[in-house]
């Protein structure tokens, strides 16, 4: 019985406490990257923080485009993914802020997703969505499904 307990656990990689790093390519600072635990899986490789995470995005000056945090998150580095869950956060560059229990980032796609229950805050308007949800980074472009809140809307 536990040499097949064994043979089932994963063992990381390599770990780390109170990490810090930045992300870059070609040279360009693209995330900077917070965790009070790093764990590195290989085959597939991934690196998982099971003690929450911050990671801020940067635009090409390095200017922060906007931040996400959560409970627990992972990131795909061949596939360009990150998967945060639990009290996940994000906040563009405006402030628009969106919550939810769980955020999916493709990097390639510049696209973020959840099939779980989301709400934003855009300025004094508020809009959740129980079926799904898919947007940019910085919000600007966004689709809920099964839709529920309030827009004002000005007179004339």
């Amino acid at each position: 019985m536990i040499p097949e307990l064994l043979n089932n656990t994963k063992i990381p990689s390599t770990e780390a406490t109170n990490f810090e790093t930045f992300y870059s390519d070609s040279g360009v600072v693209k995330y900077h990257l917070q965790t009070p635990k790093l764990l590195i899986y290989d085959d597939p490789r991934y690196e998982d923080f099971p003690e929450g995470f911050l990671m801020q995005k940067y635009d090409h000056n390095r200017k922060i485009i906007s931040q996400m945090s959560g409970n627990h998150g992972k990131y795909f580095e061949s596939e360009k993914r990150w998967e945060a869950n639990g009290n996940v956060v994000l906040v563009n560059s405006v402030g628009d802020t969106l919550k939810s229990e769980e955020l999916k980032y493709h990097e390639a796609e510049d696209l973020i997703f959840s099939d779980k229950f989301v709400s934003i805050k855009k300025g004094d308007q508020y809009f959740t969505g129980a079926g799904g949800f898919k947007s940019d980074t910085q919000m600007s472009k966004w689709a809920f499904f099964k839709t529920k809140g309030h827009l004002y809307v000005e007179g004339e």
